[in-house]
């Protein structure tokens, strides 16, 4: 594949890199450190990646490429006193990032995120529908985090971080109503004047009072399931997201 080419060119100039990092006198002991300790680690990722392509993209290696001959050419004493530490370090640490995206595309390995949104997603459905039985309250809450939650869904799927950000900013109200539900689920069927009042609420049996609180508790598993798993998948593979 012409991207494993691409790739290890990357890793080479990178390789220049850190060479041309150990020169700098403009570049704090810190930040040189720092610096070739994320170069290093970019370098290593495209080389292993380059030997375990399964996917051939031309167009973003040649991308990373060309990040990587500025990145070069950027790293000079001239550029960083003229720019500053804290901008060459933007640029090395947006390398990093790079290194750490580019297995989701070549690799194959963005199916894992698409299982993740798949769990965000079917996660948030349960919350909205339990809300909506529980009352005004409830349902108020939720419909203050029908915002956050649509941006997150859009984002996510563009791998934008904000997106990663605001999932994790709306999963927890969710997850505790799931917990919530299920605990609700548990009294009520242990409480015959629970079951009583629901039934006598929906004008139906008892039997169909016992109905609706078990898919009030299967909702509530089903959040908590989804959305942890969601948030664990979603969090172990957060350098996908730029």
């Amino acid at each position: 594949m012409k991207s494993a080419e691409i790739l290890r060119d990357v890793a080479q100039t990178l390789e220049d890199v850190e060479k041309r990092i150990n020169s700098l006198k403009n570049l704090s002991d810190k930040n040189k450190q720092k610096a070739l300790r994320l170069i290093h680690e970019s370098r290593e990722n495209f080389l292993k990646l380059s030997e375990t392509l399964a996917v051939d993209n031309e167009e973003l290696a040649n991308f990373f490429l060309k990040r990587a001959v500025r990145l070069k050419n950027n790293t000079t004493d001239k550029y960083i006193e003229k720019m500053g530490e804290r901008e060459y370090m933007k640029d090395v640490t947006a390398m990093n990032k790079y290194s750490k995206v580019a297995p989701y595309d070549f690799a194959g390995e963005v199916k894992v995120l698409r299982r993740a949104y798949f769990a965000f997603l079917a996660g948030m459905v349960p919350f909205y529908i339990i809300s909506g039985i529980f009352g005004p309250m409830y349902a108020f809450t939720a419909l203050i985090l029908i915002i956050p939650t649509l941006l997150a869904m859009l984002s996510l799927r563009k791998r934008g971080n904000l997106g990663l950000m605001l999932s994790f900013a709306v999963m927890p109200i969710p997850m505790v109503m799931g917990a919530f539900s299920i605990r609700y689920a548990i009294y009520a069927f242990n409480d015959p004047t629970e079951l009583s009042r629901i039934a006598e609420a929906f004008g139906r049996s008892i039997s169909f009072a016992q109905g609706v609180v078990a898919v009030i508790g299967v909702l509530g598993a089903a959040i908590l399931i989804l959305l942890g798993y969601a948030s664990y998948m979603l969090y172990k593979h957060r350098h996908a997201f730029l």
